[in-house]
């Protein structure tokens, strides 16, 4: 700008130093036959008034020689060139006349010359105002030259701006204006965002506007995600509100997931729910398409075993297959699988603890977990119980046997520490008749002879017992 002032300061002094009155010296020329015509002077007396006339202005001219002309037709040119170099730059940069002579063609009419060497003298790119205006009129779009000027110096992407009014206007989007883009642009929206979710949700027939769109935007919401989410949902069958969506994700939600999981649980009939139990799943971590397939197809969960005792002393590991189906309206601090499964388990083992016998388990298992299952262990918890079936059941250790082998044992032991105690109670009292003479050596012979005697009659008796008691065994293993 500084440049276009100094050429227009240098233009004004050249014209002034022209038009002043030194430069332009002429001579008056003095005509001999007026000179003669008049009755106060001969005509000799003109014709010697001329020839110093004429004598004179030779020498003038001699003497001051061609300088003046030349002066002045140097002056001339440079003036030529400076005006036609201003020229040049004035319909290059102040006013572009090709871009001009181009709008006025295409049918643009609000551009008047005056606001374009405004608009130039304060830093706009005219030109590519005029593209922009080209552009938007063949659009059906007429903008105001002075309005766009204002934009473009307030740091506004006319392109931006200009391209969203285009799609607004191809898609018969009304009340949307230059000036409200200019707004929002300003606001920090970004308008090509916007103006994708504003066509998805005029093509779908959704009811909403750039002013909500735009506020939701910078509330930090994706609005291209939340219209394609309630797209999802309008064409399921099953509508969610838009403002429900925007609640989700500004709350964190994923909503595609959300969608998507409340959807197979409408499909599926589910009962007992709505979209604010889905979505209070999804905030709460879960993987919330999974666990609401888990309350549409039921899980099938084994136990690992569980050990139980009957009445009887004997053993029993059973395994079985636990049916559970997820409660939507219980899933989020609920008892989940583990839990469950550790009462079943618990439930098993207290029943293999009530029966009279093993037996009984073994010949009708199927009626033990249909007890266990009517116990209701799935209450409050996140799962229902469909069904428990036994899987698997061995018989594990005899622990009565055990135990009682165990007493005799320790009543064996304890007999022979008894015994023991007794033989130095003897061996004392045979040293003490040794040393008091009250027994002699022929004696205490005879007492070693009846000992053995008695101690080989009770290894025959043993023998005999213990052999009855094989054959007891025995019998009672046919008969099993």
């Amino acid at each position: 700008m500084n440049l276009k002032r100094i050429a227009y300061a240098f233009t004004i002094i050249l014209l002034v130093f022209i038009a002043a009155p030194g430069c332009n010296n002429q001579e008056p020329n003095v005509d001999l036959d007026q000179l003669a015509s008049l009755d106060t002077l001969p005509y000799s007396q003109g014709q010697e008034l001329q020839n110093y006339y004429n004598h004179a202005q030779v020498a003038q001219t001699s003497s001051t020689g061609g300088a003046g002309v030349i002066l002045k037709y140097t002056l001339i040119v440079i003036l030529l060139i400076v005006a036609l170099g201003l020229g040049i730059y004035f319909f290059n940069k102040v006013f572009p006349l090709g871009i001009f002579i181009r709008a006025r063609i295409a049918g643009v009419r609000k551009i008047p010359p005056h606001q374009i060497i405004t608009l130039s003298w304060k830093g706009v790119p005219v030109d590519k105002v005029l593209e922009l205006m080209i552009q938007s009129h063949s659009a059906g779009v007429d903008l105001s030259l002075m309005e766009m000027g204002d934009a473009y110096l307030a740091q506004v992407d006319l392109d931006k701006v200009v391209n969203a009014l285009i799609e607004a206007k191809n898609a018969n989007i009304e009340r949307i204006t230059f000036n409200k883009l200019v707004k929002y642009h300003l606001a920090k929206v970004d308008l090509e965002h916007v103006m994708d979710a504003l066509l998805m949700a005029k093509n779908a027939g959704i009811d909403t506007d750039i002013d909500k769109l735009s506020s939701l935007y910078l509330a930090g919401v994706d609005v291209v995600r939340v219209i394609k989410a309630k797209i999802a949902s309008r064409n399921s069958g099953f509508e969610i509100e838009l403002d429900t969506l925007v609640e989700h994700y500004l709350a964190g939600g994923n909503i595609e997931k959300t969608i998507e999981a409340y959807v197979a649980a409408k499909k599926a009939e589910l009962k007992d729910f709505d979209f604010s139990d889905i979505a209070n799943i999804d905030l709460a971590g879960y993987n919330v398409v999974e666990t609401v397939n888990k309350a549409i197809i039921p899980t099938i969960v084994e136990t690992e075993g569980v050990r139980g005792i009957a009445r009887d002393g004997v053993e029993l590991i059973m395994k079985v297959k636990v049916t559970l189906r997820a409660k939507l309206k219980n899933i989020i601090g609920a008892p989940e699988e583990t839990t469950i499964l550790a009462r079943v388990n618990e439930g098993l083992a207290t029943e293999i603890g009530l029966a009279r016998s093993h037996y009984d388990i073994l010949k009708s298992p199927y009626e033990l977990a249909d007890h266990v299952e009517k116990k209701k262990l799935d209450i409050d918890s996140a799962f229902e119980i469909l069904s428990i079936d036994v899987s698997d059941i061995k018989v594990g250790k005899d622990v009565s046997a055990e135990l009682r082998v165990e007493r005799a044992h320790a009543e064996a032991e304890q007999a022979k520490a008894e015994l023991i105690k007794a033989e130095e109670k003897v061996k004392k009292a045979m040293a003490a008749a040794f040393l008091d003479g009250k027994i002699t050596v022929e004696e205490y012979y005879k007492l070693q002879n009846i000992e053995a005697d008695t101690e080989m009659r009770r290894n025959l008796g043993i023998s005999d017992q213990q052999q009855g008691t094989d054959s007891e065994e025995t019998n009672e293993d046919k008969e099993e």
